[in-house]
């Protein structure tokens, strides 16, 4: 008896010296679009793990709209993950933030996207690792321009010129509508830029840099084009029509969106279908997006958290993370990513070649932490002006106070 009992003693040691001694389980929170992508973001975490077997993850899914209540309910309770995807850093969560200047010295975030970089920045500090960047541009199903033997527009054509090409092709192949456009500030934002309009200045200090007669010019433009190409109700709120899917089941010709949408259409759209051109106003534009990791120093497995995001954003994973998922790795050492297939390669570049191509506050404006309280004036602004409830000039009125309030409180 005495010997078996030994027996189990020794191996109890046995199995407790080969168990990592330090193993940490991470609190992770992240957003996805269905459950397909949530299991291609499980084999990039149990690529971790295989790699790092002391770490493993606990994921908690949350819609993207929850996700400013959840940094809310977070500070309140003080009770904080150790690691979660965003597209911004809320200022309630910011004194929570890991310092990757800190973590990876401070040269380390001029590996990536510049604009998108500068979001990450507060003062001298960098409070989030950029994962990602997105680039809003126009899709097109081509063959529908087949169809109605139509020129897609080419490199280089304003929307004036385009438009009544998209139209013709509407009434030339049967489909519904013309243009479809996210109901999005993010999105509309996208043409206020392609007029040289925007808020904020491209330097900091942070400044309102909105020119009014500008912005209501365009803002009036924006609403004619709605009303004229795009389907009834759909910038007022009105019509429950996803504009995502009025494109895919060819309800639409063109469809304003982004990156994000690539993987989506290659694998689920039945016709052939492109990505830009897209068109410009008076200069070319697209609106760089995208999504950062941050680490909460609050952590109980704070060196743990901060291996993982500095993997994730390293080159190599970068390339991986974007093909998996069609985007822009937001690292510019990354390699070049090859996806999979021959219409998203060509989607990607075509996007990337947009972003290049923008003005300085096509990234700066997305990035800088006083148009986290800008937004939604933005949205309500030219909603409401649509819908003939307020005038241009009172919307971007709004627009401007919100910015200044922001600037003025140092958000």
């Amino acid at each position: 008896m005495k010997l078996m009992k030994a027996g189990a003693i020794a191996l109890a040691l046995t199995t407790a010296l080969m168990s990592p001694v330090f193993a940490a389980q991470l609190k992770l929170v992240w957003y996805v679009d269905g459950d397909e992508q949530e299991a291609k973001l499980r084999t990039i975490l149990d690529e971790y793990t295989a790699s790092h077997p002391e770490t493993t993850f606990d994921l908690q899914i949350t819609p993207y709209e929850g996700m400013i209540q959840k940094f809310q309910q977070y500070a309140a309770s003080g009770i904080m993950p150790d690691v979660s995807l965003t597209s911004s850093m809320e200022p309630v969560i910011r004194p929570f933030l890991v310092d990757w200047a800190e973590v990876n010295g401070k040269d380390w975030i001029n590996d990536f996207v510049a604009g998108w970089a500068d979001g990450a920045k507060l003062g001298d500090k960098v409070i989030a690792a950029p994962l990602d960047v997105t680039a809003v541009g126009i899709y097109y199903n081509a063959d529908a321009f087949a169809k109605a033997g139509v020129e897609i527009p080419a490199a280089g054509w304003t929307w004036d010129e385009a438009l009544p090409k998209i139209k013709e092709v509407s009434e030339k192949a049967g489909i519904r509508f013309p243009l479809v456009w996210d109901v999005s500030a993010h999105r509309f934002l996208t043409y206020e830029f392609q007029y040289g309009n925007h808020v904020f200045s491209e330097q900091e200090p942070v400044t309102v840099a909105m020119d009014d007669a500008g912005w209501e010019k365009t803002m009036d433009q924006f609403i004619k084009m709605a009303n004229d190409y795009m389907p009834p109700g759909l910038w007022s709120g009105a019509s429950s029509d996803s504009p995502v899917d009025m494109f895919i089941n060819q309800q639409a010709v063109a469809y304003m969106s982004g990156s994000w949408q690539i993987g989506n259409f290659a694998e689920n759209a039945k016709f052939k279908w492109v990505a830009g051109p897209t068109p410009s106003g008076t200069v070319s534009s697209s609106n760089v997006g995208g999504n950062y990791l941050v680490a909460f120093n609050t952590s109980p497995n704070l060196k743990e958290a901060e291996a993982f995001v500095t993997w994730m954003t390293s080159p190599d994973i970068q390339a991986e993370y974007a093909k998996t998922f069609g985007l822009l790795p937001a690292n510019k050492k990354a390699p070049a990513v090859q996806y999979a297939s021959e219409d998203a390669q060509k989607a990607v570049v075509g996007f990337q070649a947009e972003l290049d191509k923008s003005p300085r506050y096509a990234a700066t404006d997305q990035g800088w932490p006083q148009m986290q309280a800008t937004w939604d004036s933005i949205k309500a602004g030219v909603t409401q002006a649509y819908a003939g409830q307020i005038t241009t000039k009172e919307a971007v009125a709004s627009i401007r106070a919100a910015a200044e309030a922001a600037v003025a409180a140092g958000q």
